[in-house]
């Protein structure tokens, strides 16, 4: 975050509207389609990645769980084949920027997230609560020095 906050922020960059950021679109089958071993991974609004036999995507992409009951909502990376839940938000960016700068600013607005989502036992996101987040656009050397950062960060995390 410390990082984040250096490189990017108050430094006059662009900024722009979610719309203007992602395609988005979310998978289409229900979360108990799920099996033990399957080949590809299996994105719900769980914290963890579960297993499926057929994939519906495949690029990179940022997914964005959509509901939850408590409003906890999380941000994973993939890229590849996959498929999704109907309620998980599959995000491709618009342009050729870095997908980890765009989770890092999507994690630091999970909270608002949270205090916006709706619903009464399970809390959920719509597009146009997303509709209203918006993104800062450093050039992409910049995005592509914090993208470095953070996977050296996490390699360190696993020694």
């Amino acid at each position: 975050k410390a990082r984040f906050v250096e490189m990017f922020l108050d430094k006059g960059y662009p900024v722009l509207p979610w719309n203007d950021v992602f395609n988005t679109t979310t998978g289409k089958i229900d979360s108990n389609a799920m099996v033990e071993d399957g080949k590809y991974p299996f994105f719900t609004c769980a914290k963890e990645v579960f297993r499926i036999d057929k994939y519906a995507f495949d690029q990179e992409a940022l997914l964005l769980a959509g509901n939850n009951a408590a409003g906890k909502y999380d941000v994973k990376y993939y890229k590849g084949k996959f498929n999704a839940y109907q309620r998980t938000y599959v995000l491709g960016l618009k342009q050729k920027w870095s997908y980890r700068l765009f989770q890092n600013q999507l994690e630091e607005k999970l909270v608002y997230l949270q205090q916006k989502s709706l619903g009464g036992l399970t809390k959920y996101l719509t597009m146009k609560i997303l509709g209203e987040l918006s993104f800062i656009i450093p050039p992409i050397d910049k995005q592509i020095e914090f993208e470095q950062f953070v996977i050296q960060v996490d390699k360190s995390r696993f020694v």
